[in-house]
């Protein structure tokens, strides 16, 4: 019984007394930053804080959440995560978005495709959380930016390499591709038509970087 209501709240051993639980959630997510923890256990954590609260509006925006920048920006801590993300990477150290098919191979291989057409990239993760609505999602904003100027639909060729997935959007005769291997199918044809509104000038990259998206 100690150790559930201690997960709940673990200040209840502290000798001044129980602190607010958003207090407890601020100090446990600076630990989990500073120590690099994954977000999926760091969000597991904080749902076993939360309990209830989970449904409220907050607790609702945070059960979206898919990365721990997003889960600390709810809680004031966005630029800490971001200057800390950034910092590990100057050092060197991997993270999730270095994550590839062959990050260890010594000669890692180009992207497989039919043509030898350059492609425009951008390092980008799809966040289906930023997405309120579906019209919003990138793919659906592509489509309806040609439509209204009348050019030819994208198409997209997905590469499926050790459980990882990514995309290239055909538009317009030029290609474009996140350089973030996704986990599934979907999210990699958003990833690369967000790479495509990007270069396109029609989603602004301040944007993505505020969301997480973009790591900069």
């Amino acid at each position: 019984m100690i150790a559930r209501t201690a997960q709940g709240n673990c200040s209840i051993f502290r000798r001044q007394g129980q602190k607010e639980l958003d207090t407890v959630i601020i100090e446990y997510l600076k630990y989990a930053v500073d120590y690099d923890n994954s977000p999926s256990n760091t969000k597991y954590c904080i749902q076993n804080m939360l309990k209830e609260l989970q449904e409220t509006p907050k607790g609702k925006k945070f059960l979206e959440c898919q990365t721990l920048e997003q889960i600390c920006f709810l809680w004031g801590l966005g630029n800490y995560c971001r200057k800390k993300e950034l910092e590990y990477q100057a050092k060197g150290n991997l993270g999730r978005r270095q994550v590839t098919p062959n990050m260890f191979d010594p000669s890692p291989k180009r992207l497989k495709l039919d043509s030898t057409s350059e492609i425009v990239e951008l390092g980008c993760a799809f966040i289906r959380a930023s997405y309120s609505q579906d019209s919003d999602l990138p793919k659906t904003k592509l489509i309806a930016w040609c439509s209204k100027n009348k050019i030819k639909s994208p198409t997209y060729e997905t590469i499926h390499e050790d459980k990882l997935f990514r995309s290239i959007v055909t538009f317009d005769g030029k290609k474009y591709s996140s350089t973030f291997w996704e986990k599934n199918k979907r999210f990699a044809e958003q990833g690369a038509a967000l790479a495509c509104l990007c270069s396109l000038g029609l989603v602004d990259i301040d944007s993505l970087i505020e969301n997480g998206s973009v790591l900069q």
